[in-house]
């Protein structure tokens, strides 16, 4: 049975949160104007900025993943390909 609450949709949420608060950080800034609206609204623009930074971390770990499968997959593969006699080659000696 498939989890409602796969990988996926949480680094949807994640990109939807941290574009959501950019662009509220951004606006909140714009109306207050100069610097004083910057300093205000600071902590929406780190908030946003963590979001981000959590969300290139998860896919950098899914893509870890990925690749490890996809090694696992291939080694079976050529494990399997292999004649059923014949044990894995080893490099002849030359005389």
């Amino acid at each position: 049975m498939k989890r409602f609450w796969d990988p996926g949709i949480s680094q949807t949420i994640l990109f939807v949160f941290g574009v959501f608060t950019f662009v509220v950080a951004s606006f909140r800034t714009l109306v207050t104007g100069g610097l004083s609206g910057l300093y205000d609204n600071y902590w929406l623009f780190m908030v946003s900025f963590g979001c981000i930074i959590w969300l290139r971390y998860l896919r950098q770990r899914q893509k870890e993943a990925d690749l490890l499968a996809e090694d696992a997959r291939q080694a079976e593969i050529r494990k399997q390909s292999r004649k059923a006699g014949k044990p894995a080659s080893k490099p002849k000696k030359r005389k």
